[in-house]
């Protein structure tokens, strides 16, 4: 409930200043053109509000929640000045003062509960993969970017892996960032022993984040990375660092170290394929070396980390710079990019909803 209430008063803060600017310029006369000028001018301030805290450097951490606040607060004042702007066309005369303001609040709060809400659901998201390779279907779930106490309770987490036992998957792939800078030692050890429990195969890969490199800007370090590696084993989880798994006659997984410990994580050309006639899974949790991983012979990379922007409009703005969401394509490999199954540092989502991935490869000839 912690998460919910400093959220909530960090989005009335942010409301509050955003005011308070304005009722000390509600007596300028403002043009059209300069009320579409200072319109423009939230919105670009609102997107650089969100790309601060989702790529900005660590040191910001500490401040990047009222850096989202500010990013809520601007984005819906924006549209309620839209809202009002085109309401002086129509009537043709200004309105009071008042009329912006319970635009922008009725915005804020539509906008608010939207987003908190799409945080803590977290839905199945579906995929069917064909290929010659396959002799089997096989049902597969792959979850990234759960962040552990970041975003979500405790009891979200719980839900979720009694969604995806319910799918009957043959096994389930951690892909990174199952626990952060802000998760603590009991809720880290407690999610594992979930996984662990879920009676099949579950194996897991590193993200940037699950070693709490950074743990300096968040809360203090509340493990470290032996008592992370020992807590997921002693559950029975498989570890994969630039290792593969044999998951049937016909199946094989590569787990990859996250690009985020370089000189740990082996080159591509380093991890030979040892048997190319069966279907090959690469685990990344960064989608940002999908060409390289096909020296390997990928045929399915499943990949996380960017949230799919997590907050409106950053999921287009990534994906004009590289793989942000969705299914990409390289010959006849395909990437796979999840919109992860939680996000970071606030209860607050207004990009594609959290998903874990059900996956179902079919033989080439299969009807389905």
């Amino acid at each position: 409930m912690n998460i919910f209430l400093s959220w909530t008063l960090l989005f009335v803060a942010a409301q509050i200043i955003i005011s308070l600017i304005q009722f000390f310029l509600r007596k300028k006369d403002f043009r059209p053109a300069v009320r579409i000028v200072f319109i423009v001018l939230k919105l670009l301030l609102a997107i650089a509000f969100a790309v601060l805290p989702m790529a900005g450097p660590v040191q910001l951490r500490p401040v990047q929640p009222f850096m989202m606040a500010l990013y809520a607060a601007l984005l819906a004042d924006a549209f309620a000045d839209l809202v009002y702007s085109v309401i002086c066309l129509i009537r043709k005369s200004e309105r009071k003062f008042v009329t912006a303001k319970i635009l922008s609040v009725v915005f804020g709060i539509l906008f608010f509960v939207y987003g908190t809400v799409n945080m803590q659901v977290v839905l199945p998201k579906y995929h069917t993969y064909k290929s010659a390779k396959l002799k089997n279907e096989h049902k597969i779930v792959f979850a990234a970017d759960i962040h552990v106490g970041s975003a979500q309770p405790f009891s979200v987490l719980e839900k979720e892996v009694r969604a995806m036992t319910d799918e009957k998957p043959e096994c389930i792939i951690l892909g990174g960032d199952i626990t952060d800078d802000y998760t603590t030692k009991e809720e880290m050890e407690k999610t594992f022993e979930l996984f662990g429990n879920c009676g099949v195969p579950v194996y897991y890969l590193y993200g940037n984040h699950d070693r709490q490199k950074h743990a300096e800007y968040a809360n203090g370090l509340q493990f470290t990375a032996e008592e992370l590696e020992n807590a997921i084993e002693e559950n029975g989880i498989i570890i994969l660092r630039d290792e593969y798994a044999v998951l049937s006659d016909d199946l094989l997984l590569l787990g990859r170290e996250d690009i985020s410990e370089g000189g740990e994580r082996l080159s591509a050309e380093a991890l030979k394929n040892p048997d190319s006639e069966k279907y090959l899974i690469v685990a990344d949790h960064q989608p940002f070396e999908f060409k390289e991983n096909l020296v390997v012979g990928t045929d399915l990379q499943l990949s996380g980390h960017t949230h799919a922007g997590q907050l409106f409009p950053l999921c287009p703005l990534y994906s004009v710079i590289g793989y942000a969401y969705g299914d990409f394509y390289e010959g006849d490999a395909v990437m796979n990019v999840s919109a992860g199954a939680c996000g970071w540092r606030v209860p607050f989502r207004t990009e594609k909803h959290c998903n874990f991935e059900v996956i179902t490869l079919t033989p080439e000839n299969s009807q389905k």
